[in-house]
């Protein structure tokens, strides 16, 4: 027996939500305010159900299919902290691509290497790869022959582009604010540029890494009395019920609507910007301008400011 294929009701009930608020959030339409949290649970439910949208109509009339995928290596032990960055990004990307014309869809490395999106890739003009290891990649890579462009994860190839954090510049820029003696807490990524900038400065017994199995608020109470950078700002948020706030420098995403208390120190390494900068290195390699002379060079890596 076929096996049915799942609907936007599906996604709604799974979520338990309407199924227009299904519709806009998948649509990534900006006529409805709707919350981050809601967001995340629609974004959650039409992943577990595998659920993807009929988009190769779409591909059928011109050599262009006007969408773009965003794949995340999203496990089962992920942390919500990390899922939340995640869309936090794919929405800065969806807002950038929209007023391209392009259209995105934000899928899963598990449910590629499964094939539940098989179709999916054969509709795409290009692939923004979300933190991903270098092994899966070497998976995945086969089954794509558009442009992959990499984001806060690193692969050792000059062929694929990457958009990363600058680790030494960031470690820099939070010892002005800390000084030289200071903790690292940090999520469960694949950035291995930015996880050997700390290993190299930072002693393995003052870096927590956030996973299943550390214990934060282990970690923070043997390190009440230091000062510490925290990479995120819901790990921010978190480090502030433990330690006293003033002894914090925490990386956000944004300077606009802080959930961090007013005192604790920042340092932006913006979603926007990341965003901007990923889809410009699409653009050069699309030439999507339609320019063909004296094309614009494409740099293996771009570093993303941090203010």
């Amino acid at each position: 027996m076929k096996k049915r294929r799942v609907t936007m009701k599906d996604v709604a009930e799974k979520a338990g939500v309407s199924t227009a608020t299904v519709s806009y959030v998948l649509n990534y339409s900006n006529t409805e305010r709707i919350s981050h949290e809601t967001r995340l649970k629609v974004f959650e439910a039409a992943n577990e159900l595998n659920y993807i949208p009929n988009i190769e109509a779409k591909s059928l009339s011109g050599k262009k299919s006007y969408m773009v995928g965003v794949i995340i290596n999203k496990k089962e032990n992920c942390r919500k902290s990390k899922v939340y960055q995640y869309y936090d990004l794919a929405d800065e990307m969806r807002i950038i691509l929209n007023d391209m014309g392009y259209d995105m869809f934000l899928v899963s490395a598990e449910e590629i290497e499964q094939g539940a999106a098989l179709g999916l890739r054969r509709a795409l003009d290009a692939v923004f790869i979300v933190d991903m290891e270098e092994e899966i990649f070497r998976k995945l890579a086969s089954q794509f022959y558009v442009p992959a462009i990499f984001i806060d994860g690193y692969v050792s190839d000059p062929l694929f582009c990457k958009i990363l954090v600058n680790g030494e510049e960031l470690l820099d820029k939070a010892e002005e604010q800390l000084g030289k003696d200071f903790y690292v807490v940090m999520e469960d990524c694949f950035n291995n540029n930015l996880l050997k900038s700390v290993k190299k400065r930072i002693d393995d017994q003052n870096i927590f890494i956030h996973k299943k199995g550390n214990s934060l608020p282990e970690f923070l109470q043997t390190h009440r009395q230091q000062k510490g950078l925290v990479i995120g700002e819901i790990l921010g948020m978190q480090a502030e019920s433990y330690v006293d706030n003033r002894n914090l420098c925490v990386v956000v995403q944004s300077d606009m609507d802080l959930m961090l208390l007013p005192d604790t120190k920042i340092l932006v390494v913006s979603n926007k910007e990341k965003a901007r900068k990923a889809i410009e290195v699409m653009r050069k390699l699309l030439r999507v301008d339609g320019k063909q002379e004296d094309p614009e060079p494409v740099h293996e890596i771009v570093y993303v400011d941090i203010h």
